[in-house]
């Protein structure tokens, strides 16, 4: 499979991921953080699948999708792109990157849901709502990012 393959393949199944229910048994809350820690896995892969994509078009030698948006062995108008994303704190990839720590954290990402009896200490959206917005984003930007291989 190519890595352009790869990249629609794993935003294919985050998105099958997300748009699964939960259901409504005593496991329903362990299945929610599940699903909505598995989608941000599948979207991490395929953020790592199309930084990938740009450093084989590249040619540049392997190296680990972060140390590559943190500092690219060159200057590339796609990476470039998601390094300026990046640094704007209300960005889909800024948030992504801070749920990304957090899924890597031993916390995880998804949080236990609040009762009917627990009163609400925070109005954050939930993160089912927050992957949306970030995969909706990612694969729209999807075609900019791979414009450098087309190119070729």
């Amino acid at each position: 499979m190519s890595h352009q393959g790869r990249t629609n393949q794993l935003l294919y199944q985050a998105m099958l991921l997300l748009e699964q229910p939960a259901g409504h048994d005593e496991h329903a809350d362990a299945r929610r953080r599940a699903l909505e820690e598995g989608t941000l896995s599948m979207i991490e892969m395929a953020l790592e699948s199309v930084i990938k994509e740009i450093a084989h078009t590249c040619r540049w030698p392997a190296m680990h999708w972060r140390a590559v948006l943190d500092q690219p062995p060159a200057p590339v108008a796609e990476i470039e792109l998601l390094r300026a994303l990046m640094s704007q704190p209300e960005s889909w990839l800024a948030r992504l990157l801070q749920l990304l720590d957090r899924l890597h954290d031993e916390s995880g990402a998804a949080q236990l849901r609040r009762h009917d009896n627990m009163i609400a200490s925070s109005q954050s959206p939930p993160l089912s709502r927050e992957l949306a917005t970030c995969l909706d984003e990612f694969r729209a930007l999807l075609p900019r990012l791979r414009e450098t291989s087309y190119e070729w």
